[in-house]
């Protein structure tokens, strides 16, 4: 029973603490949406993130030792990064039910990404124990809680506090290097030392806050020129001056 209990308790710190970036996935993709159809795009997204861990966590391993794959989701979640950072406002409130769509997808997939590590040490932790399948199934089922939980908590707060979707970003552009720089295929190619690791993964970071930077400013500016554009459209025109022979006539009218 104590050892069982320890399992449990080993799978929920697992859960706690590989689950914050899955969480901040969550928050980006779900943030600007209106309040229920943030709700159901955390509840769906979550959900389909949560059985798909399931269905990929007994080849797990397997997935992991393919060179390259890594790297292709690393470079697949730095492009979900610029592309929830660089979503405005008014293209999602345009999206409608489109966006809430796209941002389960983009939960799904970020998820899916990131997860593999979290499934690996779950299935490190059952293998262990004498009770493999029981702790293998209530660490997936307790991923469920923490990653809907956190996912909403996260939303919320990036919606009250918008600068916190940069340091969600970074958090996710950081995470994808880390998946670039830790992939069997590129280890082989190049040895990359601590530093080397830390300096791509700051750059990487750069890149994608300073083009996402960059798009929001240009659609902004764009915006700016649509409204003034229409301003001017209907704006009223000015009165004509009477021409001089008209004057002239009322004069001596």
């Amino acid at each position: 029973m104590t050892e069982l209990l320890s399992a449990f308790a080993q799978v929920l710190l697992i859960n706690i603490i590989l689950s914050g970036d899955n969480a901040v996935v969550i928050g980006l993709a779900a943030r600007e949406l209106e309040a229920r159809q943030r709700h159901r795009a955390i509840i769906l997204g979550g959900a389909l993130a949560v059985l798909l861990r399931i269905i990929i966590t007994i080849p797990a391993a397997l997935i992991l030792s393919i060179p390259f794959l890594r790297a292709v989701g690393g470079v697949v979640l730095a492009w979900i990064a610029y592309s929830l950072l660089s979503e405005t406002p008014e293209e999602v409130e345009r999206g409608g039910a489109a966006s809430m769509l796209a941002a389960v997808r983009m939960i799904v997939v970020a998820d899916a990404t990131m997860s593999l590590d979290n499934i690996l040490a779950v299935a490190a932790v059952a293998e262990r124990s004498s009770h493999s399948i029981l702790v293998l199934t209530v660490g997936l089922a307790l991923s469920i809680p923490v990653v809907l939980l956190g996912g909403g908590l996260v939303a919320t707060l990036m919606r009250r506090l918008p600068w916190l979707a940069w340091v969600g970003a970074a958090i996710l552009a950081y995470t994808a290097a880390d998946l670039v720089t830790g992939d069997l295929g590129v280890q082989r190619l190049v040895h990359v030392t601590a530093a080397e690791q830390m300096a791509f993964g700051a750059a990487v970071t750069v890149v994608v806050l300073a083009a996402a930077a960059v798009r929001l400013v240009a659609e902004r500016r764009a915006e700016q020129r649509r409204q003034q554009s229409t301003r001017e459209d209907y704006a009223p025109l000015p009165p004509t001056a009477p021409h001089p022979r008209d004057e002239h006539r009322n004069a001596h009218g």
